[in-house]
Formats: C-alpha cells, sequence, structure tokens
C-alpha cells in the first residue's frame, strides 16, 4: 500500500460515537481517513509583509503607497501588514514587489496550515499511552508492549494523592486547532479563554471557538479532560485550564497569519504559559517565526507535532528551534511507521491508537503526531504546576527525565528519541532545576536578495557578544560556543545594505539565520 508524502497530523481516523457515556463502544465502527495535497499551498488574496521593527510608520506608509498595497489588517504587535493581492494578479509578483525594498524584513505568501490524537473513566482500560500492561486496544491492531507508556497514575499519585484527580488549579494551555466542544461532559468548565482566527488576515475574534470537525476536542481531551468522574477518558493534566484558538477551519485546513495571531493571543490576551499546536506546514516563514519568537522571549513553552510525513521533511513550526518538536511511537515502544523524524525532534510520546473527547459527548481513536503533542503539552503542564518550573526549566525536565529504548521500526532516518515519561518528572517532587546552559551555535547563508539568490563571499556576521564569522565561497558560517540568550546579528558586506536580526540561542541547539542582502 502506498501512502501520500504529506499528511495532515491526525491519520487513520477511527469515529466512533458512544451510544451511551457509560457504555464501552461497540464492535462496529466507521473508518474514515483523512487526507491532503501532497504539498502546501497558499491563499491567493493577500500576502504578508514583515517590517523592521524600528521603522517609523511613515515609511511604512509610503512603501504600501509606492507599490499601491492595499492593508487589510495590521498584525500590530507583530509588526506584519496583511496586504491585499488585487483580483486576478499573483501574490508571488507582489511578495517579489515588497522584497525590493530594504525596509521591508520579509514578504512572504500566506501559506496553509494543516492539522497533525486508573481513574473510574469507562475508556481508561484503552488509554495506553497512560498505562500500558500489553492489554489489547479497541480498534488498533498493534500488540502491545507493557509499560510502553508515560506512567500517568505513578504520577498522579505523586502530583494529587491517591485517587484525588483535581480539575482546577493548574496550568493554563493554549491549543491552536480546529476548537473544542465546551459543552462535552469530559470538557465542562476546562475552557477559560476562547477565540477564532479564520478569515485569513490575522484577525483574533473572542469568544468563538466551536468545534465543527473533532481534531482540536480530540486533543484537548489528551491535554485535560475531566479525570476520575466515571465516564468516558482521563487528561495527561486534570488540573489544567485551556485557552482555545481556533485558527483551523471544519476541513483542518487554515493559513499561518492566522496562526501566528493565535500565536500572539495565546499568551498576550489568554495568559497561556504552554501552547500545543498539533498542526504544521512544510513552509516556514517570517510572520509565523516572529510570533513564535516572540512567545519563547516571554516565557511561554512552545510544544508542536513533528509531522506525519513518514520522512526527515521539516515541519512548521514545530522545526523552529524555540518549539518543541514531538514524534510518535506506539504501544510497542516503536517509533510510528508515520511519524516525521529529523535532528530536530526532541522527545517521543504516544500518538498511536489514541483514544480521547469527540464532539457532542462522544470519543474516538486517532492515530498522528497530532496526539503525540498534546501528551508532551499535558505532562508539561503539570510539570509547571507541581514542580514551580518555568518554561526552559519545563523543557529541559521533559528531556531528562525521558526514557531511552524505543526502536526505530528500521527507519534510518529515526534517532531513538527520548520517550516521555510523566512519573518520572513528577516523582522528585517539588523544587527547582537550574536551566541549561550548554552552548548554541548559530549558522547559516548570506545570499544576494532577488531571484536565484546568489552566495555573498567574505560578508561578515557580527552577533555582538557571541562573536562574528566570514562567510565562505558558498556564503555560509558559523558561529559555535554562544551562551543561551537572545542576540543581534548583523550581516554586511562591500557594496551592499547591512541587515540585522534578532536571534535566540537555545541550550545545545543549532538555530539557522540567513540573510538576504540589498544591492547599494
Amino acid at each position: 500500500m502506498t501512502h501520500p508524502r504529506r499528511l495532515p497530523f491526525s491519520i487513520f481516523v477511527l469515529l466512533t460515537l458512544v451510544a451511551s457515556l457509560f457504555a464501552i463502544p461497540s464492535s462496529s465502527q466507521a473508518v474514515a481517513s483523512a487526507a491532503s495535497s501532497a504539498q502546501s499551498e497558499y491563499e491567493q488574496d493577500h500576502i504578508l509583509v514583515g517590517w523592521d521593527r524600528s521603522l517609523p510608520e511613515q515609511a511604512r506608509a509610503d512603501i504600501h503607497a509606492r507599490e499601491g498595497g492595499e492593508v487589510a489588517n495590521r498584525m500590530e504587535t507583530l509588526d506584519v501588514d496583511v496586504v491585499k493581492v488585487p483580483e486576478n494578479q499573483d501574490p508571488n509578483d507582489w511578495v517579489a514587489r515588497y522584497q525590493r525594498h530594504p525596509q521591508v524584513a520579509f514578504a512572504e505568501l500566506n501559506y496553509r496550515v494543516e492539522q497533525t490524537s486508573i481513574p473510574s473513566d469507562t475508556l481508561f482500560k484503552d488509554q495506553w499511552g497512560f498505562n500500558n500492561s500489553g492489554q489489547p486496544v479497541t480498534g488498533s491492531f498493534v500488540s502491545g508492549v507493557s509499560d510502553w507508556d508515560i506512567d500517568a497514575p505513578e504520577a498522579w499519585d505523586a502530583a494529587f494523592g491517591p485517587g484525588s484527580f483535581p480539575s482546577t488549579g493548574g496550568t493554563r494551555v493554549a491549543i491552536i486547532d480546529t476548537g473544542i466542544d465546551r459543552a462535552h461532559v469530559d470538557l465542562l468548565n476546562k475552557t477559560q479563554a476562547c477565540a477564532s482566527a479564520l478569515a485569513a488576515i490575522g484577525v483574533v475574534a473572542n469568544g468563538s471557538c466551536s468545534d465543527d470537525n473533532f481534531h482540536g476536542t480530540h486533543v484537548a481531551g489528551t491535554v485535560g479532560a475531566n479525570t476520575g468522574n466515571g465516564v468516558g477518558v482521563a487528561g495527561t493534566a486534570p488540573n489544567s485550564q485551556l485557552a482555545i484558538c481556533k485558527a483551523l477551519n471544519g476541513a483542518g485546513l487554515g493559513f499561518v497569519n492566522d496562526i501566528a495571531a493565535c500565536i500572539d493571543w495565546s499568551w498576550r490576551t489568554a495568559g497561556a504559559k504552554i501552547i500545543s499546536m498539533s498542526l504544521g506546514s512544510e513552509e516556514g516563514g517570517g510572520t509565523e517565526e516572529r510570533a513564535v519568537k516572540d512567545a519563547y522571549a516571554a516565557g511561554v513553552l512552545i510544544i508542536a507535532a513533528a509531522g506525519n510525513g513518514y520522512d526527515a521533511v521539516p515541519n512548521y513550526p514545530a522545526y523552529y528551534p524555540e518549539v518543541m518538536s514531538v514524534a510518535s511511537f506506539n504501544q510497542a515502544g516503536v517509533i510510528s511507521d508515520f511519524s516525521t523524524c529529523n535532528s530536530d525532534v526532541e522527545i517521543a510520546a504516544p500518538g498511536e491508537d489514541i483514544w480521547s473527547t469527540f464532539p457532542e459527548n462522544t470519543y474516538g481513536v486517532i492515530s498522528g503526531t497530532s496526539m503525540a503533542t498534546p501528551h508532551v503539552a499535558g505532562a508539561a503542564a503539570l510539570i509547571m504546576s507541581e514542580l514551580g518550573l518555568d518554561a526552559q526549566q519545563t523543557r529541559a525536565k521533559l528531556k531528562s527525565s525521558a526514557v531511552s529504548g524505543l526502536s526505530t521500526g528500521g527507519r534510518k532516518e529515526c534517532a531513538s528519541y527520548p520517550a516521555l515519561n510523566l512519573a518520572a518528572a513528577i516523582g522528585s517532587g517539588g523544587g527547582t532545576v537550574e536551566p541549561p546552559t550548554d552552548p548554541g551555535t548559530i549558522v547559516g547563508k548570506v545570499t544576494k536578495q532577488g531571484k536565484g539568490g546568489t552566495a555573498i563571499a567574505g560578508a561578515t556576521v557580527s552577533c555582538g557578544a557571541a562573536g562574528s564569522a566570514t562567510t565562505s565561497s558558498t556564503g555560509e558560517y558559523s558561529i559555535a560556543n554562544i551562551p543561551p540568550s537572545s542576540y543581534t546579528c548583523t550581516a554586511s558586506a562591500t557594496g551592499y545594505r547591512s541587515k540585522s536580526q534578532s536571534v535566540s540561542v537555545v541550550s545545545g541547539v543549532t538555530t539557522t539565520v540567513n540573510f538576504a542582502l540589498r544591492a547599494r
């Protein structure tokens, strides 16, 4: 059987409508699969223009006037304008027009993004990701291997005491997805902030976040479903609170500027400490990256699905260094065959045959890195609330407490990624850990602005206290042994206008920073 190269981040969807909340689903189940185009598409009606953040307002207006650009929306906090493309004109041409101006930090297409699923709860026996004894899982054909799970019951005992599952008082997690069924019995009173961004112009409307798909509700249940209430499923962090930003429509599709707007809303307006994104695109961009960097600088832990590409192709936002990228493993302790594998993946979590909430008081099982991601987001929420750690410390704790031994299933592009273990993270009790101090690295390429991107040899890239480097004949440079912090890097070359970018260096991570310089 052949598979499409690119799939939504939730796949192999088994839709099971539960007739009674107190009954285990019957064996009569309908199977539906989700598919998508083989490559990322972009919106035809708008482009995104990001400005150098020190540029005066009048200078921006002058450039818009010179190009005849109509601003459909101004994303103020990101210094990004959404520019309307006239009917029957190519947005690529408009991107090129704005890229000619040195005051423009970036101009880009608005790419489409896709969705990427021993308490008394009646379906807990099927939640092998929490407690795996090798038991058969409804809807699964995988033979489980005992203890390939996150040891959730042990973690809950340590956090709350035996038999106790509080539903409030925990860390707030923002979920950017298809929305949520707020009336679901397992999600009642969990949503503390609710918004949507679906117009493809980066406008967030507060108050509406209903799920006309099922994906977002499923993700939300994995993060923080009401637990120990005698029905349905358990949540990784039962006491967590949710902030929901609906940026994907009923088909599970959205656009990067709406994702960026939701990222910004999640911490500025909704006050979330963690952002969970079970979505992605093979196309990164300046607007989304700027939103990610701002959230990271504000102390938010950002977690995203690595992708379901069956390959090593980067998916964004997971591939940004500020984001914790999550792969999937199954109940046999094997990296899922669909899971994207690359050097950016930091951790793996249960992602195959995952039972959780569906709209209208139903439950279903889905597979995908979309399902692995909320396990990590929920674990992070519990770690933050119980151990009092910040975002960077929580990220380090998740990795340092993870267990080894996952099988790659013979896939050469996969590593034996560390597997999430919530009990190991929580088991040490309270206290704090020092943030990681391993040095990072900045690498990149300096090219001539315009089509073709000719390499500029002998250019200087200076990153202040981080150091500097000169580009090779291929335009490439590298600055190593950099203490984790934020820096401003400037690329300059004889005959070209200099350009600067803000860079966040993460402990032990290589950050790529490319420059396109305009000739004088």
